[in-house]
């Protein structure tokens, strides 16, 4: 009996052994591993996850992989890994592709186009199955190109032909441009980035340009100020700061790219006695953990990462199963998470 071999479950189970003590055919059980049981009747799909479970058998990739040509491996390509909006992203693609029987592998460039090169080469050495990356580039060409399904995450006007999710920039740059305005703001400065992906469309940069055009106020370039989309940006932001002309005089709320770049901010203004929400309005983008536990807590623009992650997964399922499908695109909206560090200047004006 299989249950009473004791070296049973040193061994590695086959799909032989699962057939016998189902007593099914193997290929009925190929059946149940490959389709979930789609093909076969209740009464048998009982008996062949029974003996599955008895067994503690495990699927071979590998060799489920020589026969289909699949990897059961997705790429995932994110810039930042240590920058909680990205990372959690990724594990809600993980969370969702594990159960379909996808392993996953995480790529950060951290901004690097030659890292984000070598990838593709991965990729299109029939590595992975699929990707689900953030590009610093703009070569749509190439991700079309890659000879696997891809879906992007981030708008990109080029990207028509490739699978998109993420946030709806504009509207978020603007509901966070349209608070500080509310509250009294009219020396608004916005700190995001022109390097990266950035470069190529630069969504929250056109968002506060035609923001101020929209409410009347002048555009100072000196108050766009470009930095990288990580801590050393929010250092470099308030040095940048700092070093304006009269800058507490022609800065009364500073819009920041994300949240680390943000935080990062406030606690270097800290350093020189600059405290947000009382010397000075910050709000950030993303809303990663650390943006409600900061002193004081940051306001910031929401992003759905978690629907992000889960929705980019389930368009490259869709696509890795049908790969001439319809192109398909989803922006969540960004939502406003009101803290402590913006100064109610209503009351002053």
């Amino acid at each position: 009996m299989y249950g009473n071999d004791p070296n049973m479950s040193k061994q590695k189970i086959s799909i032989h052994e699962v057939a016998r003590l189902a007593g099914v055919s193997k290929s009925t059980v190929s059946r149940v591993i490959s389709d979930k049981g789609g093909s076969v009747s209740h009464e048998t799909l009982e008996k062949v996850q029974k003996a599955i479970e008895q067994l503690g058998y495990r699927k071979n990739i590998v060799a489920a992989g020589l026969r289909t040509q699949k990897t059961y491996m997705v790429l995932v390509m994110i810039p930042d890994v240590a920058n909680p909006f990205w990372s959690e992203i990724a594990r809600a693609v993980q969370d969702t592709l594990e159960p379909e029987g996808y392993s996953v592998v995480i790529g950060s460039t951290y901004w690097s186009e030659e890292r984000e090169s070598r990838y593709y080469e991965l990729a299109q050495m029939a590595r992975f199955d699929g990707v689900i990356l953030n590009s610093v580039t703009d070569n749509i060409d190439l991700i079309k190109n890659l000879g696997v399904p891809a879906v992007l995450i981030g708008e990109r006007s080029a990207a028509q032909n490739i699978d998109t999710v993420g946030t709806d920039t504009l509207q978020a740059t603007k509901i966070g441009m349209e608070y500080l305005y509310e509250t009294g703001h009219r020396k608004i400065a916005l700190a995001t980035s022109d390097h990266g992906s950035e470069r190529y469309l630069s969504l929250r940069a056109r968002a506060y340009k035609d923001f101020l055009h929209e409410k009347g106020l002048p555009f100072d370039p000196a108050l766009l100020f470009s930095v990288n989309l990580d801590a050393e940006g929010g250092r470099e932001l308030a040095k940048q700061l700092l070093g304006l002309q009269n800058w507490a005089e022609r800065v009364d709320s500073l819009f920041c790219g994300n949240d680390i770049v943000a935080i990062t901010a406030m606690n270097e203004l800290r350093k020189y006695g600059i405290i947000a929400g009382i010397d000075l309005s910050i709000i950030g983008m993303d809303d990663v953990p650390a943006s409600s536990q900061t002193y004081p807590p940051l306001t910031t623009v929401r992003k759905p990462r978690e629907r992000i992650g889960v929705a980019a997964a389930q368009l490259l399922l869709r696509r890795m199963q049908d790969p001439l499908g319809a192109v398909e695109k989803h922006l969540f909206p960004g939502e406003l998470a009101i803290r402590d560090t913006v100064i109610d200047r209503r009351k002053k004006r």
